[in-house]
């Protein structure tokens, strides 16, 4: 079992404590170096679907990660992953196939691609940008269903920070506390955040169903319950994450140097519907290091009127260790299996005012991954091996043109990408199959009217590379992939009115159609007739399409109302196919939230409610979640201009479903919580 570690962070918010407290101006400073995209430099966002949360949203709805607030925003869907990640899809795309930003910064580990979004501390958070379909070509590669950029906070001028802690159920407890200061155009901004639990509380309406158990090692039955509900088997959680930004800014340069700690460990939560055991791997397990540690730098410089350069430049290191056991009770340990990846890269991006209708971005992006595994096998030690290790570079140059002319933006951007494998599981890559490259062009257009708001258009051509874990199969044989690849098109409408009951609105159409698709096939193991390998091929073909309708009302003065609503069709169109449909992704998606300010008592409360429907959970058995309704709510009380306390009651109903194959969500839970700014 786990156990929190409270005292570490009780002294660190101590200190932040220490300094001299004033009270803290509540706007965000949102680091602008962190967003690629220039909103004065280029019109690219007002040609796609896209969506932006804020510190103050993030906060309403009582999000304590990057995930929390990810699952409110129109066309994400955000699940669980056997290994007890949090993930996201949008639009139908899986969250190796969008391009997730840390200020600019590609967020992923280099063997699947992705990364837990629950390792992001909302504190840290700025602001979210999503952006759908035709996304700018300067973010480069690697992001089919679009780009999620996490901008962070930087300090702002003065001393100002806030502490905050709350505890729930089944020891679930989290502290945080932030500090920024500034002066004569330096600034800091750290923070620290620390979350954990003793176990998750499941729904009542749980039922206990049996597991498939596919035991190589040991005699544990075929079938068996592995999870009876009340207190979720093996799920204690804890994570302690450090955040620390400095820079300096005067009137024509800003230089900034981030350095950052995602660090948690967890028991993994047993999959209900299969597991499995072998002499040097199972799925009863533990993650005892999931860690993510980096340092980015970033500049800009405003060269004179017409052009301003920016670069960026990072080190991410990635390690996570994986401790498989030969039963539920963990009797025996059989072996850990430990990833140490990094990428280390940088980007250039020139914008150019060439008159007051022309801007252009040119950019250039280089990445360099590698991924190490090793094993260690406490019972088969034939199975140990040291650190095997694969590298891949990636270059993508790109340049993005506005041209305004009067009502009318037109987009026009292409982009070249090149992917090559240096060096798999210790070998060098054999000459001429160690790569590929693509062009991707972009274009698009929005026509503002008078009183009709804005119209856009754009179609846009974008690449995915495989990962790692796509291009070797059970065995350790390499498999040359294709990239794959999507034609996006978007259409829609966005208008402001004055009415009282329809505020705004946003209507966005997104049609995807991706080739080469990369599909995980299994195949007979000749060492093995009666296994299967895993190997993934360039077999695949898939149709996304739908709608995405986003309002927001502000039906009192005192209450406001947002409802979004996306519909998704998601189809499989490859050959040999499980199914017509894939996982996770709901094809009708409805989102409200009631805002309500008593003035009389100094209480803001809200009412959060997520419907979705038809969701599958796993396409071999074709198992479905019909629909699905969250109820959440929130109530915080300013007790003086500082002080404020707080509760969030999430999953009123007490609904029981599944978030992902074998994953039960939670049930009914609360959290009762303090926060002091200064």
């Amino acid at each position: 079992m786990i156990r929190t570690r409270n005292t570490k962070i009780a002294i660190i918010i101590s200190g932040l404590l220490s300094s001299q407290a004033v009270l803290a101006n509540e706007a965000n400073d949102v680091f602008s170096l962190g967003e690629i995209v220039v909103s004065e430099q280029t019109g690219v966002k007002d040609i796609a679907i896209n969506n932006t949360m804020t510190a103050e949203q993030i906060e309403l709805i009582g999000a304590k990660t990057a995930a929390d607030a990810l699952d409110y925003v129109p066309g994400v869907h955000v699940a669980q992953s056997s290994k007890g990640e949090k993930f996201l899809t949008i639009q139908g795309f899986e969250q190796d196939k969008v391009l997730i930003l840390l200020d600019g910064v590609p967020y992923y580990e280099t063997n699947y691609g992705q990364l837990d979004l629950n390792q992001i501390p909302a504190n840290i958070i700025a602001k979210i940008d999503v952006v759908k379909g035709a996304s700018s070509v300067l973010y480069g590669p690697n992001g089919m269903g679009g780009v999620v950029n996490i901008i962070t906070k930087k300090g702002q001028e003065g001393v100002s920070g806030d502490i905050n802690a709350s505890f729930g159920q089944m020891g679930q407890n989290h502290q945080a506390g932030s500090i920024s200061l500034g002066k004569n155009g330096f600034s800091l901004f750290a923070s620290v955040d620390h979350r954990g639990r003793d176990a998750m509380r499941m729904s009542n309406d749980f039922e206990p169903v049996l597991s498939d158990i596919k035991d190589k090692f040991g005699d544990l039955p075929k079938q068996m319950v592995v999870e009876d509900g009340g207190e979720r088997e093996n799920s204690a959680y804890e994570s302690t994450n450090i955040w620390v930004r400095g820079g300096y800014v005067n009137e024509s340069t800003e230089l900034f140097a981030s350095v950052f700690s995602l660090d948690s460990d967890r028991e993994l939560p047993y999959n209900t519907r299969y597991n499995k055991v072998f002499s040097d791997f199972s799925s009863f397990a533990d993650i005892s290091e999931y860690k993510d540690t980096g340092m980015d730098l970033s500049g800009l410089h405003r060269v004179n009127d017409w052009l301003t350069v920016r670069a960026l430049g990072y080190y991410h290191m990635h390690n996570d260790s994986y401790d498989s056991y030969d039963n539920p009770d963990k009797d025996l340990k059989l072996a850990t299996s430990s990833y140490s990846d990094y990428t280390a890269g940088g980007a250039l991006f020139t914008d150019m005012a060439l008159a007051d209708w022309n801007s252009l971005s040119l950019s250039v992006n280089y990445k360099n991954d590698v991924h190490k595994k090793k094993n260690v096998a406490y019972v088969d030690v034939d199975r140990s091996h040291g650190y095997e290790r694969s590298q891949l570079d990636t270059i993508s140059v790109a340049a993005e043109d506005t041209m305004t002319f009067g009502a009318l933006n037109v987009v026009a951007g292409i982009a070249w990408h090149k992917q090559t494998i240096v060096e798999d599981r210790g070998n060098d890559a054999t000459p001429g199959e160690d790569g590929s490259d693509t062009l991707d062009p972009m274009l698009g257009m929005s026509y503002t009217f008078d009183n009709a708001g804005l119209v856009y258009g754009s179609i846009a051509q974008k690449t995915r590379f495989a990962t790692f874990t796509e291009m070797f199969d059970d065995t350790g044989a390499r498999h040359d992939l294709k990239p794959e690849r999507n034609t996006s098109y978007t259409l829609g409408w966005k208008n402001d009115f004055s009415h009282s009951l329809l505020n705004s609105i946003d209507v966005g159409l997104f049609y995807h159609d991706i080739s080469d698709k990369i599909v995980e096939t299994y195949l007979p193991d000749p060492n093995d007739p009666g296994w299967d390998l895993e190997v993934y091929q360039n077999i695949g073909k898939s149709e996304f399409y739908g709608i995405e309708i986003s309002t927001l009302s502000q039906l009192t003065e005192n209450i406001s109302l947002s409802l979004d609503y996306t519909y998704t069709h998601a189809r499989n169109k490859s050959e040999n196919r499980d199914s017509d449909y894939f996982r996770d992704i709901p094809k009708d998606s409805v989102t409200a939230i009631v805002n309500w300010y008593q003035p009389w008592l100094d209480i803001d409360s809200n009412l959060r409610v997520r419907y979705r429907t038809d969701i599958l959970i796993d396409e071999r058995s074709q198992e479905w979640e019909s629909d699905t309704l969250t109820i959440d709510m929130g109530i915080k009380k300013a007790i003086t201009p500082q002080l404020s306390a707080y509760v969030n009651l999430n999953n009123l109903l007490d609904e029981s479903h599944y978030e992902g194959y074998g994953q039960p969500n939670e049930g009914r839970s609360y959290e009762v919580g303090v926060k002091y700014r200064f």
